[in-house]
């Protein structure tokens, strides 16, 4: 006879909670986060792993090795972030200065997102050395946790066909 207990449930529902979310506090404790530098230089080089066996030519005239190995592509935030400024000043003059508001709100939102992306495009994030043993534990914890959460929450079969009878 299945029959459910709501404290029971709560309980367990709240353990595997704790669980989980010690398991990912371990887990996110682990990974280092650090931005690039901006500008100076800084690119993916076109063709930078060919080497100089793809055309002594084009490393004669454009400076580098392989195809194009002088020409850089910019990547994340560099001399062209502060134009995202200008859509959001526009944006918010329009919000204080007309009555209706729909551009001035698009131009602001639209503006910080594109600024949120930009940070966040610049972050590198690695995952810190840790033993075999502390990546099973944080693996266990949030698995179990995950496992005693949907446990809780899942309705039983059982109970229908009860009801059935």
């Amino acid at each position: 006879m299945n029959s459910r207990d709501p404290i029971k449930d709560f309980f367990t529902f709240l353990l595997g909670g704790v669980l989980l979310s010690m398991g990912a506090f371990l887990f996110f404790n682990q990974i280092m986060v650090s931005s690039q530098p901006s500008g100076l230089g800084r690119g993916l080089r076109v063709g930078q792993g060919f080497g100089r066996s793809w055309g002594g030519a084009s490393g004669a005239l454009f400076g580098g090795g392989g195809w194009g190995g002088g020409f850089g592509m910019p990547q994340g935030l560099d001399n062209s972030f502060g134009l995202l400024l200008i859509p959001l000043v526009i944006g918010l003059c329009l919000l204080f200065a007309l009555r209706n508001q729909r551009w001035g709100w698009f131009l602001v939102l639209s503006s910080l997102a594109a600024l949120a992306v930009g940070v966040l495009q610049t972050l590198i994030m690695r995952f810190q050395p840790t033993t075999l043993w502390n990546l099973l534990t944080m693996m266990a914890l949030i698995g179990s946790g995950g496992g005693l959460m949907f446990r809780s929450l899942r309705g039983y079969d059982g109970d229908k066909e009860q009801k059935d009878r």
